[in-house]
């Protein structure tokens, strides 16, 4: 080795990164002390040296990675890539082809930044101050979850959450009691909730609340459940003790919903209904109006009564060519269901 390489491969042995060089036959010609360290790797006995399938199944053995060898491999092709490790550490890796053919690889911690980066998507996701999804997080989620149970027919229901006067609560009590109930209502509905549940604080003192896989009768009782809680027990905040109810919108998801907004709003909706009824209760959309629903019975009960009405009516008259017959009919809904009363009047066709 030449006087040029010995101080290259002392200054690389001094670096906090890990640094593998390997020739055109993946043999390894230098394995600086980082990766050492990092890999767990023992330095080989003299005259000896490692290749990469060494590298790769001393990991395996080891356990000091959890991704698959075979994926290792692949990284190499790659040329660039993050490998995770057991002890959940990081390494940002990079490989380079040298002019010989051989590999000069390098591995990065980049543990630190990594954290820091996914800390901070967590924290744009949440709310400062209940620490539940906040607005636009909630909503993402919402709509993947009502994609997901459109394509697979599932129930889907959804909850508006709103404090009853709660401005008076700030008016009388200032903004940071106001706070302090926003974080109790939070915990409150963190208690009552399921994990399955989507949470999220949308605004003010309006909370929402996602229930996977349950249909219209399960919300209910869930939403009757948190109005239990929240009214059960008084909220401590500076000192005081006070005493809140809320008031409740639920929508489920059903044909004519086409999306996850719509859902939200008919929530929203029913939500105001509940407070501007008195309060300290539960309401939900009832979906198509009454007529709506009517008129479709009525017309899924006549199109085929009157159908085999009229055949048998034609059947009769085949045998009464001098007879002309006209046919009406009356709906109306009785307490057994849709009555209908058909009219046939005959009079002589003319000749």
């Amino acid at each position: 080795m030449s006087a040029t390489a010995s101080i290259l491969m002392s200054a690389f042995d001094e670096v906090d990164y890990g640094l593998v060089v390997l020739d055109e036959e993946f043999q390894a010609q230098f394995i600086n002390r980082a990766f050492h360290r990092i890999w767990d790797l023992p330095v080989p006995p003299d005259g000896t040296t490692y290749n990469f399938a060494d590298i790769v199944d001393h990991g395996r053995r080891t356990g000091i990675y959890i991704t698959p060898p075979a994926s290792v491999q692949d990284y190499v092709r790659q040329r660039k890539g993050r490998l995770r490790l057991s002890d959940g550490r990081i390494l940002k890796f990079k490989c380079k082809a040298l002019p010989d053919g051989g590999r000069l690889m390098t591995f990065d911690d980049i543990s630190g930044f990594v954290r820091a980066a996914e800390q901070l998507r967590e924290l744009a996701a949440l709310d400062d101050l209940t620490k539940l999804p906040n607005r636009r997080q909630f909503l993402e989620s919402l709509e993947k979850e009502f994609a997901r149970a459109q394509r697979y027919d599932r129930q889907l229901s959804v909850l508006m959450i709103d404090i009853d006067h709660f401005k008076q609560i700030n008016d009388r009590h200032g903004h940071s009691v106001g706070d302090e109930v926003l974080q109790g209502l939070a915990n409150r509905i963190r208690d009552v909730s399921r994990q399955t549940d989507l949470l999220g604080r949308l605004g003010g003192d309006e909370f929402a609340v996602a229930l996977l896989q349950s249909d219209k009768p399960s919300a209910l009782q869930a939403a009757e459940r948190l109005c239990r809680a929240v009214a059960g027990e008084p909220f401590e905040a500076a000192g005081s003790r006070l005493w809140l109810t809320v008031s409740v919108g639920v929508a489920a998801r059903r044909p004519r919903i086409d999306n996850a907004a719509e859902l939200l709003r008919l929530a929203d909706q029913v939500l105001y209904s509940a407070k501007s009824r008195g309060r300290n209760q539960v309401i939900a959309d009832i979906g198509p109006t009454y007529r709506d629903q009517e008129m479709n019975e009525q017309q899924s009960f006549l199109g085929p009564t009157l159908e085999a009405a009229k055949n048998a009516a034609d059947e009769w008259m085949s045998t009464r060519p001098d007879i002309k017959l006209t046919l009406t009919a009356e709906a109306a809904p009785s307490d057994k269901g849709w009555m209908l009363t058909v009219f046939f009047q005959t009079v002589p066709k003319p000749h």
